[in-house]
């Protein structure tokens, strides 16, 4: 292993005085101490070094570190949500979507096919939640990751769960997966086509085309296969869907609503519980489901089977879980 002499030691710490210093600071009045973000920038090299990070990959790091005061302004918006439900049903599945995705599953049937016979995963819903997370790839995030997640371990706020995803993802890209320049993602340090979590990709991207490279970024085979693996890892059963949106009766008991509460599709139909469309649920006496309504939609009421809770695995909103399951249903609907 090559140890740092004290000379490079020296202009790394020149390296990044430099770059601490010429941070433009004017962006919405966003203000750190260049002086200990240098020293933080300092520390923490030191303990990637620790952590077995190469030094080429460590000396990259320190040239090219950046504070970027975007990332705290997006961080520190407040959480209120701006859409309604129908309206992120609007935005995220749109009829022109439901189109496209269905024009992708039969562009990529091949190795889709492939991916699901491998991992149980039926390629409608790999093709949906591509669509939902990068719109096919189109929409994977501007920011660098190393300098989004330097930026977010430094400030503060979540500063164990950011730190520990930036040693990921030095990892990753010591591990020679991605390069720095080409890590790109959301501000917030989700990546590529699938939008991994660094630790995510560690644990669950794939390297299907077999060329060294878990490349979820420019490899359609890799996240097809990655989305798969996700899933898979998680409990995805590959003999039910998602769910189904249904009607209730007059008068239904609230109290049975909800994720924690579950009873076999039988049990539901005695309930008064019917399809959408007025029709007998499936007969299927080993399906378990509950019954969720979005929080701002006392209308609609959806029945979730167990690869629902598996997608909230993936993300922990209503609104996204439902999405994917509705678009998964219009592509093959």
């Amino acid at each position: 292993m090559i140890f740092f002499t004290a000379r490079k030691f020296l202009i790394l710490v020149s390296f990044v005085t430099l770059i601490a210093s010429s941070t433009a600071m004017a962006e919405d009045e966003i203000k750190f101490d260049k002086e200990m973000f240098r020293g933080w920038l300092i520390e923490f090299s030191k303990e990637a070094k620790q952590k077995g990070i190469g030094d080429d990959t460590i000396y990259k790091f320190m040239k090219d570190a950046e504070f970027l005061p975007k990332v705290i302004k997006l961080d520190r918006r407040q959480p209120y949500k701006t859409k309604t439900f129908e309206e992120y049903l609007q935005t995220v599945v749109p009829e022109f979507r439901i189109k496209r995705a269905r024009k992708k599953l039969k562009e990529n049937e091949k190795i889709l096919n492939e991916v699901s016979k491998k991992y149980g995963v039926q390629p409608r819903f790999i093709v949906a939640l591509w669509a939902v997370e990068s719109d096919f790839g189109r929409n994977m995030g501007s920011f660098s990751i190393v300098n989004s997640l330097a930026t977010l371990a430094f400030e503060g706020r979540r500063a164990a769960f950011f730190r520990k995803e930036l040693f990921n993802s030095l990892k990753i890209i010591d591990d020679g997966h991605i390069s720095f320049a080409d890590m790109k993602g959301s501000w917030a340090g989700a990546m590529g086509q699938t939008q991994f979590m660094p630790s995510s990709f560690l644990e669950l991207a794939v390297d299907h085309n077999k060329d060294g490279k878990r490349d979820i970024w420019g490899t359609k085979e890799d996240v097809f296969a990655s989305i798969a693996n996700y899933l898979s890892k998680r409990g995805w059963d590959d003999n039910t869907t998602w769910g189904r949106e249904i009607k209730l009766p007059k008068g239904f008991d609230e109290k049975l609503i909800g994720r924690s509460i579950e009873k076999n599709l039988g049990q539901w139909q005695k309930l008064g519980v019917r399809k959408i469309d007025g029709g007998s649920l499936p007969s299927r006496a080993d399906i378990k489901a509950s019954i969720i309504k979005p929080e701002d939609d006392k209308k609609r009421a959806f029945l979730i089977y167990s690869n629902y809770k598996t997608v909230l695995k993936w993300n922990r909103s209503l609104y996204f879980a439902t999405a994917v399951g509705m678009l998964s249903d219009g592509i093959v609907n």
